[in-house]
């Protein structure tokens, strides 16, 4: 029953959010649904629920504990497609948890040297998140040419440099009005966040200025930061935003059920291509259900 009180209360959901910004290349949420992808029949996962935001908006799964395991799944699925079909997967990453989620992968899952991986943020001049993605990528034989840092320089001149990298990439699809990714990884915050993108920041405020990379100064960043904008996190084929914990669960709640501005709750802006999953645990999705529930019920 709850499985299909959650169905019911996305559908109803799913006209609720028009007061976000769409990316220029978006899919508008009243699109005609995307045939499924192919990587699909490859993929069991280990998710103890799985329920649908419309097919146009998010799928939810909700997990039992840890789930790195089950984010390698959707890569190795996802990459496994894009380099039978072109040759090649373009993965953009942010840093910590979701890329320690990565050293999962097994070494024989796929062949490495057609992966390229690039950054949804960095914090300048630490430099922390391709510090910690070469301790992955070195490992599983990813040829640290691929592994494309933003560079050195101000905030500002990597931005640009940076935005001319993914622009002009053979990996990565440039067909549309943004640069697309064949997969990206986001985590959140429990503000909302996702990647350097901070609620109601200037760089959130730039949505659907057709900026790729975006230079800024936040506390919440420790200082300077680039970070794609999300424009471009929209225009990934798949996305999957990671959210667990009960510090979470108020962002999760306010960000499925579209209960935010158009500013307040980035995490929420997001809408991919193709595919967005969020992957959550019973702890982040307890305000949801409380909410779905109570819905529920009024609409009996």
């Amino acid at each position: 029953r709850r499985r299909a009180q959650r169905e019911m209360l996305y559908f109803l959901l799913a006209t609720a959010t028009t007061s976000l910004l769409l990316a220029p290349s978006a899919q508008p949420r009243w699109a005609p649904t995307h045939a499924a992808s192919p990587r699909s029949a490859l993929t069991t996962m280990a998710a103890t629920e799985e329920f649908a935001i419309s097919k146009e908006i998010k799928t939810v799964r909700v997990f039992d504990g840890d789930y790195a395991d089950d984010i390698c799944d959707e890569v190795v699925a996802q990459a496994s497609v894009c380099i039978s079909e072109k040759g090649t997967f373009s993965l953009c990453i942010p840093g910590g948890s979701v890329v320690k989620a990565l050293a999962s992968l097994s070494a024989d899952a796929l062949d490495y040297s057609k992966v390229h991986v690039f950054f949804a943020n960095e914090k300048i001049p630490s430099f922390p998140c391709i510090s910690g993605a070469l301790e992955v990528t070195q490992k599983l034989g990813i040829p640290d040419e691929q592994v494309y840092g933003v560079g050195e320089g101000s905030a500002a001149e990597v931005a640009l440099s940076y935005t001319e990298l993914l622009k002009s990439h053979a990996a990565i699809d440039n067909a549309g009005a943004m640069p697309s990714f064949d997969m990206m990884l986001l985590g959140t915050g429990p503000d909302g966040h996702c990647g350097c993108l901070f609620p109601d920041s200037a760089e959130i405020k730039a949505t659907s200025s057709g900026a790729v990379v975006l230079a800024g100064n936040d506390e919440r960043a420790d200082g300077d930061f680039i970070a794609i904008s999300m424009d471009v996190m929209c225009a990934a084929k798949v996305v999957i935003v990671s959210a667990a914990a009960t510090a979470r669960a108020p962002m999760v709640a306010q960000a499925l059920a579209g209960n935010f501005g158009p500013f307040d709750c980035p995490a929420g802006m997001v809408e991919a291509q193709e595919e967005t999953l969020w992957f959550v645990d019973k702890e982040s999705i307890a305000e949801f259900d409380e909410f779905a529930e109570a819905v529920d019920g009024d609409e009996e």
